[in-house]
């Protein structure tokens, strides 16, 4: 061979050097790579890891909720029954006999007795009676003049209102100030 192919099998083999990465390079490259890859991967786990966080306290509540709500339907037919006694109660004559008395008293406690046992599952009456009116509690049916009382009063309760919880399963049927 001449010098001449020799020197330029010399600038190409140069050439080819320079192209191909050092071994201690490529190293270095994939170790970058593994630890974006690594990097991508925990950030993926730290999302996964705070939606589970999120679901496992979204559970939690709805849970909570559905023990708390779960009785609405039973509790709501027990309104009517309640409505009931309080009808009983306010028709027994003024002037009645020992055995009357005694009867308005024993349906008395079982009222008391009954509100007692639903209050444990969350049941509440809306207290209307001399309230400001309240358009999410109450259900106005009429109005009527009231000279002692503010506008917008209720002054006559035709029907209780109850909650269960922070909700309302009934609103107060009720008579409001002008």
């Amino acid at each position: 061979m001449t010098a001449k192919k020799q020197k330029s099998k010399t600038k190409a083999e140069a050439k080819v050097e320079k192209e191909q990465p050092k071994p201690g390079q490529k190293l270095e490259a994939q170790i970058k790579a593994a630890e974006e890859e690594a990097k991508n991967h925990y950030d993926k786990l730290l999302r996964v890891m705070a939606e589970f966080e999120n679901f496992k306290k979204r559970m939690e509540r709805e849970k909570s909720e559905h023990q708390q709500y779960s009785n609405e339907k039973v509790l709501g037919d027990m309104l009517p029954v309640l409505d009931d006694f309080d009808r009983v109660l306010e028709h027994i004559p003024k002037d009645h006999s020992s055995d009357v008395d005694n009867l308005a008293h024993g349906m008395e406690l079982v009222q008391k007795n009954m509100l007692t046992a639903l209050a444990k599952h969350g049941l509440h009456e809306i207290e209307a009676l001399g309230a400001p009116f309240d358009p999410n509690v109450h259900e106005a049916v009429s109005t009527a003049a009231a000279e002692d009382v503010e506008s917008d009063t209720v002054i006559e309760v035709h029907r209780k209102g109850y909650m269960l919880g922070d909700r309302l399963l009934r609103a107060a049927m009720v008579t409001v100030s002008k």
